[in-house]
């Protein structure tokens, strides 16, 4: 499936209903406007903020929890236990939210660092590969093609035009020397929600570790990494989840952890079960048996009090399953919006092939990126066109301003492609 009309309906794939035909309940006019004020940047009368797969302006939030972080740093004679005992408290909200044991995450800086611990982790040898799709977000498929020289090789999947993979997807290029499917759960230039579910149930199996990035998805729907049966996850708190740049997480599922390579790609104090309480480094290594092994001893412990902050609010106080509800609510408006302007959204018109946030309308010419700036709608601009992206801060008001700026563009005659 490609960039198609929103009203098209794959009536022959019997799958359900569009999500532009499904109700999807958004935050209360009252709720939603206290929402929004936790976000200044949104609350702007001159600023349309709908740049949130990019990195969401921070809400007042995670903004408290890091002017509480940088007090008890000025004021308090010892605080690093307590930031301590807020990244226990983080990991553990962590884990419920992904639905992991707490002892299966561990604490990175970004998705590229965790996806590499893993990629660097896993056995292969001279000719074994990995297949990915030719689409995958470049951290991804760089930290594969960083092995081609130690003889592993990387097979990529022709999209073409399609916007979705499935089991299917990856099947052709597999074969008995893959030890590894990777891809992103949801894809950052074109909003499509892969079936990483049906990729798991056919591929682990027989043998082959399926590697997720998570970073598009984390923070704007539930997720449950133990149905899915993923070998390993990584991902950014930096979107979704709206903290400051810095602070990820890798999950590896404990009964993969056995068959990784012992020795971590880069090994600390951290790493070492036996570590000495006077600090001496110990000639008998042992690693931990956990995720543990790939954590660094010094965090983000600043990142990790805002990540803490963002799962307070997010997942406890919104609700993801509300909070995702409402996303799909901003994506309905404005595709049904869009399409009375005859403009095209990139990817399937069904749900659970499509992001809650993420849109890409497909208005390719040059002239909108200028156009939308100078209306003060902020967006990205990718090869399948314009990207908007939603979170909790948005709501209709930010869709009409756009397609009103959207109307007028085509009045003033920029083309759509």
């Amino acid at each position: 499936m490609g960039s198609i009309a929103i009203e098209e309906v794959e009536t022959t794939l019997g799958r359900e209903t569009p999500f532009t035909s499904q109700h999807y309940e958004s935050f209360s006019p009252a709720e939603h406007s206290k929402l929004r004020h936790l976000v200044p940047v949104a609350e702007r009368e001159d600023t349309t903020y709908l740049n949130a797969s990019f990195q969401p302006p921070m809400n007042l939030r995670v903004r408290s929890a890091l002017d509480k972080y940088l007090d008890q740093a000025t004021t308090h004679a010892h605080p690093k236990p307590i930031w301590q005992q807020t990244t226990s408290e983080s990991r553990s909200k962590l884990a419920t939210y992904l639905n992991v044991p707490e002892h299966s995450l561990a604490f990175t800086r970004d998705t590229t660092e965790g996806l590499n611990l893993f990629q660097r982790s896993l056995k292969f040898t001279p000719g074994d590969n990995v297949v990915l799709l030719d689409v995958e977000h470049p951290n991804h498929v760089y930290g594969w093609l960083g092995l081609v020289d130690a003889g592993l090789e990387v097979r990529l999947v022709p999209t073409g035009t399609d916007t979705y993979a499935d089991a299917d997807t990856f099947q052709p290029l597999v074969d008995s020397r893959t030890i590894a499917i990777g891809l992103s759960s949801i894809m950052f230039h074109s909003g499509q929600m892969n079936n990483v579910g049906d990729i798991c149930s056919r591929f682990r199996p027989r043998g082959i570790h399926v590697l997720v990035d998570l970073t598009q998805h984390v923070g704007v729907a539930p997720l449950d990494l133990t149905a899915w049966n993923v070998s390993a996850a990584a991902f950014g708190c930096h979107k979704g989840l709206g903290c400051p740049s810095g602070v990820g997480a890798l999950y590896i599922s404990p009964d993969v952890l056995p068959l990784l390579r012992p020795t971590p790609p880069i090994v600390g104090a951290g790493a070492i079960a036996n570590l000495r309480g006077d600090l001496i480094a110990n000639p008998d290594v042992q690693y931990h048996k956990t995720t543990q092994r790939y954590e660094h001893l010094n965090l983000s412990l600043i990142g990790v009090a805002a990540l803490k902050a963002s799962l307070d609010f997010i997942v406890d106080d919104l609700g993801i399953d509300r909070l995702e509800s409402h996303l799909r609510a901003s994506g309905r408006e404005l595709a049904l919006r869009c399409k009375a302007l005859g403009v095209e959204v990139v990817g399937s018109p069904y749900a659970d092939r499509r992001a809650p946030h993420l849109y890409v309308l497909k208005l390719l010419h040059p002239d909108w990126q200028s156009h939308l700036r100078e209306d003060h709608i902020y967006v990205s601009h990718y090869r399948l066109g314009i990207r908007v992206s939603f979170a909790f801060y948005n709501n209709v008001d930010d869709v009409e301003k756009l397609v009103q700026s959207i109307e007028r563009g085509l009045k003033k005659g920029i083309p759509r492609e």
